[in-house]
């Protein structure tokens, strides 16, 4: 919501960095979600390799995964976190390329 709101389609990263999502991927988090969605996501979406299971990501939080499962049109593994593989990650990533970060865990 707060991007709706102010404009502000841009995000600072840690070290410093800006990236900025386009308004083309806020309108389809915007179609999708749910009004509480819309004021609880956090953006960027973050998305890591899942050490428990080889080759695979996953998404953490209740509200980031009830999100990724409906753009991906799957079932999450728990209600607070959805584990898929690179086809899904690709399908996510075409669709939200800015508003997804991968994330590297060792």
């Amino acid at each position: 919501m707060e991007y709706i709101d102010s404009g502000d389609l841009t995000y600072q990263t840690k070290d410093g960095l800006v990236y900025r999502i386009e308004k083309e991927e806020i309108d389809v988090l915007s179609n999708i979600c749910t009004e509480i969605e819309k004021m609880r996501l956090k953006l960027p979406i973050f998305v890591s390799t899942d050490t428990s299971s080889e080759n695979a990501w996953k998404v953490d939080g209740v509200i980031e995964t009830s999100v990724v499962s409906k753009i991906l049109e799957r079932r999450p593994f728990r209600e607070d976190m959805m584990r898929f593989y690179h086809p899904d990650l690709k399908k996510l990533r075409s669709m939200l390329p800015n508003a997804v970060t991968v994330l590297y865990l060792p």
